[in-house]
């Protein structure tokens, strides 16, 4: 089942049939075809051309990839479609957006050479990428474009964690403008594995859920910065209403289910609400509803689905199905509905406030609650609680990577240092401006000891001047050696000696020499010396 793109039509296939198109206004039957053995289709993007997959029949020159006319049912085009390997490539994202097509093209590691994502474009730069990113530790990746289609996030996994922190292996998360200005390692607020990773439909910037239970769910620049922490909460998925003004986090899968609703612009929290065993979710296209359900064969017990309102309230419709297996809201084009910001809350008798207060689902009876015995201090259940932070901007100044330093691939290892030596620093850029003042103030100072060493040379060339003798330093008394450190100091100079005669033989086997070596042999004479006068 799937809808057009402007939601008029929509397709539905058997697979021991072919297909269908319908109304979605109507419901009348458009057109019918009979092509079995059908297990993907796609519509094209003005919903005028339908595309259907099916498996490879051997010994047959009938192509497998159909293209079809949505509005008759005619086949116009068919190709032979088994798989795709070129160059190494695991996997390609098509950014969204107009000519010129932006491709993002990932390569795994191979032969000790790290990972990359290749960002081309279509039909500018086939010949080299725009953007290129490298990294280690990278099985597989999740490329997510911004709506845009001027910024990439690619979310890295391994099967394996050689660090032994976790069971599910290793995730990273990098940041990939398309024109290759500006890369980065996308900083977490919370160490720990990367759960959901979803962009704003408007490209303001985008919302991770990462890190160990309760998980940290943090707002991102354009930039990939962070400026604003949701908290901490049991949370693993994130999804925004269709206009980018309201956001879900949830806590689905094996959490409880509990959701909040957001206001994106306001950053304010507008409410919460729990849906259980939830399998799939979905926002309505006028950003006004979300629902969620039990699907099968996911979970084969309590089918159904749930609709809230966009801050929380309700559920204010539930129906329960024996087999219920897909919901999805009827898509429209998005100048359908307006942007409407969250509206103000209406005071009822009962203390009840909002769309809530209609709901036409009544409040389940209070569970019967666990026996707790009277001297229970409740000490277990305040640490949970105080494990879910609360919300908090963040500095984005705090996370800005480091201008200048060497750079390296994310995932080798780190360069070694001398224990004690402080890390190297990158050489400052200077500036025009700073470098001719700088070559000023070093002039005026050659200058002014000239004039101080002509003043002092004239004065000590006059008769009457007087100048005091210099007092004599009694040279140091000479420190005598025991034997036992005499023999030490030997044993030094004769390894020193040894190295000396290691370069000489690389120098008559025609190695070019540093400056290191070339000191060491003009120290050569010296040490032998000392060391004759040691042994005497």
């Amino acid at each position: 089942m799937q809808f057009s793109a402007d939601g008029s039509q929509l397709v539905l296939v058997r697979n021991a049939t072919g297909f269908k198109v319908q109304d979605t206004e109507s419901g009348a039957l458009v057109l019918e075809v009979a092509n079995p053995g059908i297990h993907a289709v796609a519509w094209s993007p003005l919903g005028t051309h339908l595309l259907t997959w099916q498996r490879p029949q051997k010994d047959s020159d009938l192509g497998n990839l159909i293209v079809w006319n949505a509005a008759t049912g005619a086949e116009i085009a068919r190709f032979n479609q088994k798989s795709y390997s070129r160059d190494n490539v695991a996997n390609f994202s098509v950014a969204p957006g107009s000519a010129p097509y932006k491709v993002a093209l990932f390569v795994p590691e191979k032969k000790g050479k790290p990972a990359s994502v290749k960002i081309f474009q279509f039909p500018n730069s086939l010949d080299a990428p725009t953007a290129t990113k490298s990294f280690y530790k990278a099985e597989d990746v999740s490329l997510k474009w911004s709506p845009t289609g001027s910024a990439l996030i690619i979310e890295t996994r391994t099967d394996v964690d050689t660090s032994g922190k976790s069971y599910y292996g290793e995730t990273g998360l990098f940041f990939l403008q398309s024109d290759g200005e500006y890369d980065c390692i996308v900083p977490l607020t919370k160490e720990g594995a990367v759960h959901d990773v979803a962009w704003d439909p408007t490209g303001r910037g985008f919302v991770v859920i990462a890190g160990a239970m309760p998980a940290h769910s943090t707002l991102y620049d354009s930039k990939a910065l962070p400026i604003f922490e949701f908290g901490a909460a049991p949370r693993n998925h994130v999804s925004w209403s269709p206009h980018g003004r309201f956001l879900c986090l949830a806590g689905f899968g094996n959490l409880r289910g509990d959701m909040d609703f957001w206001e994106r612009n306001k950053l304010k929290k507008m409410g919460s609400a729990t849906s259980n065993a939830a399998t799939t979710f979905a926002w309505s296209p006028d950003s006004r509803y979300f629902a969620t359900a039990t699907t099968f064969p996911r979970l084969r017990v309590d089918n159904g689905f749930k609709i809230f309102r966009y801050d929380g309230a309700g559920p204010i419709h539930q129906e329960d199905r024996a087999e219920l297996y897909d919901l999805q809201f009827r898509p429209a084009a998005p100048e359908t509905y307006p942007n409407r910001p969250q509206s103000p809350r209406r005071k009822t008798g009962d203390g009840e406030s909002g769309f809530g207060a209609m709901s036409a689902i009544p409040k389940a009876a209070p569970k019967p609650q666990a026996y707790r015995p009277p001297n229970s201090t409740g000490a277990l259940a305040a640490m949970m609680r105080k494990e879910e932070g609360g919300s908090k901007k963040l500095d984005r100044n705090k996370y800005a990577p480091p201008r200048g330093g060497t750079p390296t691939v994310p995932g080798m290892a780190a360069p070694r240092t001398i224990p004690g030596m402080g890390a190297a620093q990158a050489p400052k850029k200077i500036s025009k401006s700073a470098r001719k003042k700088k070559a000023q103030e070093a002039a005026a100072a050659k200058a002014a000891v000239d004039e101080a060493l002509a003043k002092v040379s004239g004065s000590t060339t006059d008769e009457n001047v007087d100048v005091p003798a210099a007092k004599a330093t009694p040279p140091p008394a000479p420190v005598e050696l025991t034997a036992e450190e005499k023999a030490k100091k030997v044993k030094g100079l004769l390894k020193k000696l040894k190295q000396i005669d290691a370069i000489k033989a690389k120098q008559e086997a025609g190695d070019t020499l540093n400056a290191d070596q070339l000191l060491k042999l003009q120290s050569e004479q010296t040490l032998r010396d000392e060391v004759a006068e040691l042994s005497a």
